[in-house]
């Protein structure tokens, strides 16, 4: 079995196809990330095929000090935060034409923040809580959250996926537990 940064630098030496390789091995990591960013499914299978064909096309600047999934997920996280930008400029041009009505039906389309009602007792429902709390964060406190928390990534490697200093990162973690702390007693959840 090949070494990962061998099977890199057989891709970049355009045996492009030993990147199924690394798509089996992060595909489940990268599509939880996906999903967790997007909030629904159809989101985030574009986002995850956005990223690897991104990732195909980039694969030449990658470097051999790296680590492959670092920059993975820094793809990922930047195509995300690219469509939600692109995403807002559309909506504040077309809202003016918008009627009360549509703009109904498009907020009943965004995922609700709150959990369902299958996770109404115990350990259920705190963890509900605790994932709105998540999901009602600012993106630049919810990406590290999902990051470390989720993925178990170190404050380095999320510096590194953001553009931002290792502090910074912790900052914002220890800002995002403040918030989250505040949304469940605001919810009776504390």
């Amino acid at each position: 079995m090949l070494e990962e940064r061998e099977i890199i630098r057989r891709c970049q030496c355009g045996q492009i196809r030993l990147m199924d390789v690394l798509i089996d091995r992060y595909q489940v990591a990268l599509y939880t990330l996906c999903r967790k960013l997007t909030r629904n499914a159809g989101d985030a299978d574009d986002l995850f095929q956005d990223t690897w064909a991104a990732a195909m096309q980039k694969i030449g600047t990658f470097s051999a000090e790296g680590r492959f999934r670092p920059w993975l997920f820094a793809i990922c996280v930047n195509r995300y935060r690219d469509d939600y930008r692109k995403r807002q400029r559309w909506y504040r041009r077309l809202r003016p034409w918008q009627s009360r009505e549509e703009e109904e039906r498009i907020v009943e389309r965004v995922p609700a923040r709150n959990p369902g009602p299958d996770e109404q007792l115990g350990r259920a429902e705190q963890r509900g809580a605790v994932r709105a709390a998540v999901q009602a964060l600012d993106d630049r406190y919810r990406i590290p959250v999902l990051l470390h928390y989720g993925r178990g990534l170190s404050m380095d490697e999320i510096g590194e996926i953001m553009g931002i200093p290792a502090g910074t990162v912790k900052s914002r973690l220890a800002h995002a537990r403040q918030e989250i702390g505040a949304h469940l007693e605001r919810h009776g959840h504390a």
